[in-house]
């Protein structure tokens, strides 16, 4: 039996301590708010960009490449120098800092870092941009893909509606795991954090970004490939005799000086109609100038105002080009040498994580040097190339056999 005063002290303790939860619970509060002012007034000063940083657009966020908007490339930026100062993180900090790659806004880099970041990753990732990316729950998932659309009927007056289905095929995604590492010196982390982090998360990013665009475009299936199959080799897969593969246009000859103008006229020509809205030209920068450009001002459709302005936006018979750096731009017998079509369309990108980075200094530890790990999880699959009877949502031009 607690006595009167042994009831007192346990009261004015409860006391205290509520006090003590209330005046950290105002402090905590009042931090938030000053830290929300200051995160916002960094936003509003990104908001005041007028242009993108990456190109010429007058859209504000129209990005080309691997980023998905500047704020994620500058929060990656962030936490890749986060991490090579601190070295080995706490696992909060590690979590923090992976989940902030998924956000926008928040933290930035200084600008000068941030902006080379993305201009240096522009010509890279073209796949990822364009491509329909799922999110994937698994390493393995099964997506839906349309084939048919509901029928519109017109019945009269007080007649039964005629019902209708869709029709639906599917569509496997296989996660595969890429992953990266390298070792820093101790002595230049420590020295020079700025440059180490610049140069580690440009690299990271433009090598992921380099095998999401070689596989997307060129995979065909085979180990080189992690098993997957991307739009080149999804065509050339229909059918051994490349004249039975309705979505590829064969060229007149087997060299790039033999292509013609109705070549391309013929590539645009079975372009199915329900994807001419969204559909783009994916060829290398050299095929572009040596072939396409040519053909054009040949025939009088390339003006002075093309050839002089600093414009970068790029058109070919109405549709907008983009340079894949791994298409090919040297020319070689049955070789598909430009694409087109909408990608969103006819090919995914399975995103179970996005590129992460951990620093470890356990694993050269006897050498005196810092671990950093990069690693992504996807899955990719072309699957709009259509077939022997009718092409798909991505059709190509080919090389001749000879």
């Amino acid at each position: 039996m607690l006595t009167t005063k042994e009831k007192e002290d346990i009261t004015a303790g409860f006391t205290a301590a509520t006090d003590r939860i209330n005046d950290v619970e105002e402090t905590s509060k009042q931090a938030f708010l000053e830290l929300s002012e200051a995160v916002n007034e960094l936003r509003k000063g990104l908001k005041a960009y007028n242009k993108s940083i990456l190109n010429a657009s007058m859209d504000a966020g129209d990005y080309l490449g691997f980023w998905k908007s500047e704020e994620h490339a500058k929060m990656f930026g962030y936490m890749v120098m986060a991490a090579t100062r601190k070295g080995t993180l706490s696992e909060d900090a590690k979590k923090a800092l992976s989940e902030a790659v998924n956000v926008e806004g928040g933290i930035l880099v200084p600008e000068e870092m941030s902006n080379r970041l993305i201009q240096k990753l522009g010509i890279y990732g073209k796949f990822r941009k364009n491509a329909l990316v799922v999110p994937v729950g698994g390493d393995r998932q099964i997506v839906p893909k349309v084939e048919s659309d509901l029928t519109i009927y017109a019945p009269g007056e007080g007649e039964t509606i005629t019902d209708s289905d869709m029709t639906f095929s599917q569509v496997g995604l296989n996660i595969i795991k890429f992953c990266c590492l390298c070792k820093v010196s101790a002595e230049l982390e420590e020295d020079s954090v700025m440059a180490i982090g610049e140069i580690i998360g440009m690299s990271m990013a433009r090598s992921m970004a380099k095998k999401e665009d070689l596989i997307g475009f060129l995979g065909d299936g085979t180990e080189t490939y992690y098993g997957m199959r991307g739009i080149v080799g999804a065509l050339r897969a229909v059918s051994d005799t490349i004249s039975e593969i309705k979505g590829l246009k064969v060229g007149s000859g087997n060299a790039y000086s033999e292509l013609t103008l109705d070549d391309f006229e013929g590539t645009v020509a079975i372009l199915p109609d329900d994807v001419d809205e969204g559909a783009k030209w994916y060829a290398s920068r050299k095929i572009y100038f040596n072939v396409m450009y040519k053909l054009a001002r040949a025939a009088g459709a390339a003006d002075l105002f093309a050839i002089l302005t600093d414009r970068k936006e790029r058109f070919f018979m109405g549709y907008p080009i983009e340079f894949v750096s791994c298409m090919p731009s040297t020319e070689a017998n049955s070789q598909i040498c430009a694409l087109l079509g909408d990608l969103k369309a006819g090919a995914f990108l399975g995103e179970r994580k996005q590129l992460s980075i951990d620093t470890s200094r356990d694993v050269y530890f006897a050498n005196h040097q810092l671990g950093i790990r990069g690693i992504e999880r996807i899955a990719i699959n072309a699957y709009g190339v259509g077939d022997t009877t009718e092409a798909g949502q991505i059709v190509g031009l080919i090389m001749a056999a000879s």
